[in-house]
Formats: C-alpha cells, structure tokens, sequence
C-alpha cells in the first residue's frame, strides 16, 4: 500500500509558444485551473488509478514532479517530469496524469488562457 499526496504549483514567469502564451504564474490568474471537484476528487482519482509498479519488496520512496499545460479546453498537454524519482514510478504517474479527464481552465483578465501547472506526487509505503 502506498500513500499519494498531489499539490498544484506553477512556476513564476510567463513562455510563449507558437501563438499563444503560456501562463506559469499562478497568482496572476483570476482563476487557477482546477481538477473537476475539487483536490479531494483529484486525490480519489489519483488513488483509484495509481498502481503500484513494483513486485516483491523494493523500497523506494518519494516525490516525482510532473509538470504539464492545463489548455484553453481544460485538456492537459506538453507533459514533463521534472523531478525524477524512479523510472518505474516517474512512468506511472505520467500514465495516470495522461488519463485524467479535462480539468477547469485558467482564467486570466476574464479570458481562458494556457497555464503550465506542476503537481508533485509524493509515493510511500505504508506498512
């Protein structure tokens, strides 16, 4: 058994892709992209969907930071790890984020707008 803690996080500055920009300061939204229902149902889902990658006893621990673009839509997109912890588990959480539903876009001046948003999610074994 294992425990997952997910928060969102954004960088402080702002990119620019091909046409549009890419917001990653959070406090400079009028809305911050959200996970439909809230952090307690990103939770479920992240614990619903998260498997174990590991057979026998391997004991490792710890964080993996996934970075990736919420889109005007609510689609997620542009997927990084940016913070690396294992291949087997980095893999796993990229597998579960790639199948999360539309999340609630960013809103920024009344307008939806790109945010790359970066959610760590912390693996541990329970005993």
């Amino acid at each position: 058994m294992f425990l997952i803690i997910a928060n969102g996080q954004a960088k402080q500055s702002k990119r620019h892709s091909k046409d549009n920009i890419i917001i990653t300061n959070l406090n400079s939204l009028d809305r911050k992209p959200k996970f439909p229902g809230g952090d307690e149902a990103f939770y479920k889902f992240l614990g619903k969907n998260l498997k174990w990658p590991f057979h026998g006893d391997i004991d490792v621990q710890g964080r993996v930071l996934i970075s990736f673009v919420v889109e005007k839509d609510g689609s997620l997109t542009n997927f990084k790890v940016e913070k690396k912890l294992w291949p087997e588990l980095d893999a796993e959480a990229l597998r579960v984020l790639k199948k999360s539903p539309k999340w609630i876009p960013g809103k920024q001046n009344g307008k939806l707008v790109r945010v790359r948003y970066t959610v760590p999610i912390n693996f541990t074994i329970n005993d």
